[in-house]
């Protein structure tokens, strides 16, 4: 089934971290997390902001959420950003989202997110998993730190949240039909070649980016 209209799982998010993240090989084959028997490659999420960060040009934002089961973030980067932008700590979320994983850290990527003002939904949305999972465990993974975001991004400069959002801009800002060459985006980064090839290998490995063909890149839209 093509990842565009594969349909998002209502899960907790202490099952989604107690899951297995697999990284698939093919080109546009969509990565997933693998809870028990379930295979899942969207999901769906009703949670609430308990922190916000985002970057002076707005083009990086991220959430973090809770369910009352785990928390997590979702992430945005470009046009992924202008998605979560909006939303406040203390807002509830209705969340459709890919996940991704960075650094042992399983997050988000926004699909479609929405704010929930009808408390009725949620109580449904809980009915609903409770149903399926039972009463929600306690996720027996490491907590994200409670450090200030952008001290965080300072620190963790090399292969940073930043360093990967320069390398996406550029991908994004020089691609044609049939993307970027390799070479284009490492000699304009502005980061080492040895880091800017880091990153990318990352991303095509994180189904971010893909090759349409060889030494070519594009974003995956």
């Amino acid at each position: 089934m093509p990842d565009g209209i594969k349909p998002s799982t209502k899960i907790w998010i202490s099952n989604l971290l107690n899951g297995i993240y697999v990284k698939q090989t093919g080109e546009f084959e969509p990565n997933y997390v693998q809870v028990k028997n379930e295979t899942i490659f969207k999901i769906g999420l009703i949670a609430t902001v308990i922190n916000k960060f985002q970057s002076g040009d707005n083009n990086y934002v991220s959430l973090t959420i809770d369910d009352n089961s785990g928390i997590i973030r979702i992430k945005g980067w470009n046009e992924d950003a202008k998605k979560i932008i909006e939303f406040e700590v203390g807002d509830t979320l209705n969340i459709i989202a890919k996940p991704r994983e960075y650094n042992q850290e399983l997050y988000l990527i926004p699909a479609i997110v929405k704010k929930v003002d009808d408390p009725n939904l949620e109580l449904m949305y809980k009915a609903e998993i409770f149903k399926k999972y039972g009463k929600p465990e306690i996720t027996k993974t490491k907590e994200i730190p409670q450090i200030d975001e952008v001290k965080e991004e300072k620190i963790t400069n090399t292969g940073s949240d930043f360093s990967r959002m320069e390398i996406i801009n550029l991908i994004e800002k020089k691609s044609t039909e049939e993307g970027v060459r390799i070479d284009d985006i490492i000699i304009s980064s502005s980061l080492p070649e040895q880091e800017t090839e880091k990153i990318i290998e990352e991303l095509l490995k994180e189904g971010e980016i893909f090759q349409p063909k060889p030494t070519f890149i594009k974003l995956i839209e």
